[in-house]
């Protein structure tokens, strides 16, 4: 995969440091990326659920479960990336609200339904879409839970600059948005002891038909779209939006938006990668 050469922060983000100070982002970690291809959301589900309980046993290892140091612990910061077959997820506040006869409706079309334990409401996920799961230890990069769902936030408002749409969040409203009404990105977290899971979907050229389907994050009268619809409607129709595209657009992003170096997984942390690798098997 070629990164991006250009590093910027949009405009519109502005000095972006997350409320961190000059001697904190001297100290930052590296993430390794790594891209998974197409997972079933249950598989990268349990993935996610193991590799978090490996590294919260790392980490708090020492005497009385103190913090191990960062540099006696195997197991790194992940940046996990990847599509998902067909399915709708439902976050951990609305587990039981659908009815059995929703949910099979739902499935009829082709879709799996599972509830999850990230934040937020029901959504979709499947091919065109990118994933991001972070698999971050936010203490060793100076970040409260607010200020990293900011900088999630801020990733994909500077990914979308970068390819010429303006995108910005909506104040009380989840997500990023291409208009008041139109959702390009919807967020959905997890933390525990720090350590984080889940993330972000960016709709790059996903069907839109799948949302009809349902009231994306609950939000009534306001509905998803993709960077495809966003560039044909500009005009743009050229302009390869495809997840294969906007991978290292993503990636550079992140990268610009938290302060440390993103590199292959495997060059970060061998160990780390094998551990994906097995847990997904």
């Amino acid at each position: 995969m070629t990164m991006n050469p250009i590093k910027f922060i949009s405009p519109k983000i502005g000095q972006c440091t997350l409320s961190r100070s000059a001697s904190q982002l001297g100290s930052l970690p590296p993430i390794g990326y790594i891209y998974l291809g197409t997972v079933s959301y249950a598989k990268a589900l349990a993935m996610q659920k193991q590799l978090c309980r490996l590294r919260i046993d790392e980490i708090y290892a020492g005497p009385h479960h103190t913090r191990t140091p960062r540099e006696d612990r195997i197991l790194a910061d992940s940046l996990i990336l990847l599509e998902h077959s067909p399915v709708y997820t439902n976050g951990r506040r609305n587990h039981g609200v659908l009815s059995v006869e929703e949910i099979a409706r739902l499935r009829k079309l082709g879709c799996d339904y599972v509830e999850t334990n990230r934040g937020g409401e029901i959504t979709f996920h499947g091919p065109g879409q990118l994933v991001a799961y972070p698999n971050l230890y936010l203490k060793d990069h100076h970040l409260g839970t607010k200020c990293y769902v900011k900088g999630l936030e801020h990733t994909i408002v500077e990914a979308c600059a970068r390819v010429g749409i303006d995108a910005d969040v909506v104040d009380g409203f989840p997500g990023v948005w291409v208009s008041q009404t139109q959702k390009v990105a919807a967020l959905g977290t997890h933390v525990q002891k720090y350590v984080t899971s889940h993330g972000f979907a960016l709709n790059c050229t996903t069907d839109m038909k799948w949302f009809n389907e349902i009231v994306p994050c609950g939000l009534e009268g306001r509905s998803a779209t993709s960077l495809a619809n966003v560039v044909a409607k500009q005009g743009r129709a050229n302009i390869d939006t495809s997840v294969s595209a906007l991978l290292p657009t993503v990636i550079d992003s992140f990268k610009a938006v938290f302060g440390c170096d993103v590199l292959p997984l495997e060059e970060v942390s061998p160990k780390t990668y094998a551990t994906i690798k097995q847990l997904l098997e």
